[in-house]
């Protein structure tokens, strides 16, 4: 075995992410995980078995699936969810040991928790990610571990009293797709196709399909006949759906699933969707407009309703509560933005103002600083 020669250049520290098993979470560890993979690092992804099904965001990515559960409920499930962490901590802890993990990335969700506490037990540097307008609940409970925060929106609720200083306003890491979908807000005129992008997410969607369909078949008929609508929708009534709208006058298009998200992103003139972080982060890094629609959840867990009023608040588009989101209340609001020259190009300015494309770059030069300030 030959030695090295003496200038080679020395390996780069692997470098790990821990996020919970939503797309919310899992896609910005995903974006900032290639960014780092880019430079040259080894990366692993911790997560559980609801983020390991996202096999195209992992692709090409080590990962490991630990096992989680969430503190929620009564004595007996937070004594279980103890124990499961206790569990998933020290299965963490190995692998960062045989991996010689040099620095953390958490970046929400409860599944993060575990390979947080089994980096700081290594005395490692722990970077957290807020993608909201809020700190999460996990990334509340693992501030006092954190050596710096990074945030998504200028202004982050939840930080009080944590040292300003090492809170950095990188934006939120969004994926390639997204980034491919960027370009020019599409010819808007009373000639034109009006393409209407309705995406309800994973979570309670079922509002999406009751409300949405009877609003558009409500608009003046000149509005309908230029609509081309692709709306998400799962359940046996898609196909009934679809052909009401076209027995009115719309093109559309109803799918459980989009595959070909960011195209359809790129083309649209507006999008009805809830206020999840990372929905808000593809809106503004493409540049369109829309109504929002957040899941209803409240008191300090209301993190999408803060979402969306801080987007609405910035004239990226309207905040439309699900209390209020009627067939007559859809219909006025679409009616007023559709038949306007220049309501949704404002949005669609005010939102590509707002977006982060090189967010996964930002956050990767924070973790940089945070591995030279440690060494």
């Amino acid at each position: 075995m030959f030695p090295m020669p003496h200038d080679a250049p020395m390996p780069l520290p692997t470098l790990a992410c821990a996020a919970g098993g939503t797309g919310g979470h899992l896609f910005p560890a995903e974006a900032l995980a290639r960014e780092l993979q880019r430079r040259g690092h080894r990366v692993v992804i911790y997560t559980e078995r609801r983020g390991a099904a996202y096999t195209q965001a992992l692709a090409g990515l080590d990962h490991v699936v630990l096992p989680a559960r969430s503190l929620e409920g009564g004595l007996p499930g937070k004594f279980a969810a103890g124990l499961t962490i206790l569990r998933a901590t020290a299965a963490a802890r190995a692998d960062m040991r045989r991996r010689d993990v040099r620095l953390l990335v958490g970046f929400g969700g409860y599944p993060s928790f575990a390979p947080a506490l089994a980096a700081k037990s290594r005395a490692l540097p722990l970077l957290l990610h807020e993608q909201g307008a809020r700190l999460s609940m996990a990334n509340r409970k693992l501030l006092r571990f954190a050596d710096g925060v990074a945030t998504s929106f200028p202004a982050t609720a939840g930080l009080e009293g944590f040292d300003a200083t090492r809170v950095v306003d990188t934006g939120n890491p969004v994926r390639q797709a997204i980034l491919d979908a960027r370009g020019d807000y599409p010819l808007l005129d009373a000639d034109a196709p009006l393409r209407l992008l309705v995406v309800g997410g994973s979570q309670s969607a079922r509002v999406f399909g009751e409300v949405v369909p009877p609003a558009l078949l409500q608009l003046p008929e000149t509005l309908r006949h230029r609509l081309q609508v692709s709306l998400q929708m799962k359940g046996e009534g898609a196909a009934g759906v679809e052909t009401a709208l076209q027995a009115g006058g719309i093109q559309a298009t109803v799918r459980p699933f989009f595959d070909d998200m960011g195209a359809r992103l790129r083309d649209a003139h507006l999008v009805i969707t809830r206020a999840g972080a990372t929905t808000a982060a593809d809106l503004l890094t493409v540049g369109r407009p829309a109504i929002l629609v957040p899941i209803p959840q409240g008191g300090s867990r209301d993190e999408q309703r803060r979402n969306a009023e801080t987007l609405a608040a910035a004239g990226v588009g309207w905040c439309l509560p699900e209390s209020e989101l009627t067939v007559e209340s859809l219909a006025a609001l679409l009616a007023q933005a559709l038949a306007s020259p220049s309501v949704l190009p404002d949005a669609a300015r005010a939102a590509a103002t707002l977006g982060r494309p090189q967010a996964a770059s930002a956050l990767a030069d924070l973790v940089q600083a945070t591995l030279d300030r440690h060494a």
